[in-house]
């Protein structure tokens, strides 16, 4: 299957397109590149970007009375915190939809990159 229709179809899904980092990560990954594949962690994007939280909380309102510790990873809750908390995993709060506990995986992401927290090019 043409690469393509899977990013035209992701593309209508997107609250937040981007041409150039949609279609760019999609021929990355069909393998036109020539480059590796990067694997994406997404709970260090969303840690790095969005360290309040305010990003998360707009979109998962249901996530709005969260501590900022559990915020971007609320399946590390304790049951406890769960019910202090009103948020249930594995279970979405709002009628009809779930809310699943995420994969499992045996990948380990570092909570850095490999430049030594030199970015930027510096």
């Amino acid at each position: 299957i043409d690469w393509r229709y899977g990013a035209d179809h992701f593309e209508s899904l997107l609250l937040d397109y981007d041409v150039c980092s949609n279609w760019g990560n999609w021929a990355a990954a069909a393998g036109l590149t020539g480059g590796r594949v990067n694997r994406f962690n997404i709970v260090k994007q969303s840690k790095d970007y969005d360290p309040d939280g305010a990003y998360v909380r707009h979109w998962m309102p249901e996530l709005t009375d969260l501590p900022t510790q559990f915020v971007h990873e609320p399946w590390k809750m304790s049951m406890a915190d769960q019910e202090r908390y009103g948020v249930k995993v594995g279970a979405f709060n709002v009628p009809g939809v779930d809310y699943p506990m995420p994969p499992k995986s045996n990948f380990q992401y570092s909570d850095g990159g490999k430049g030594g927290g030199k970015g930027g090019g510096k």
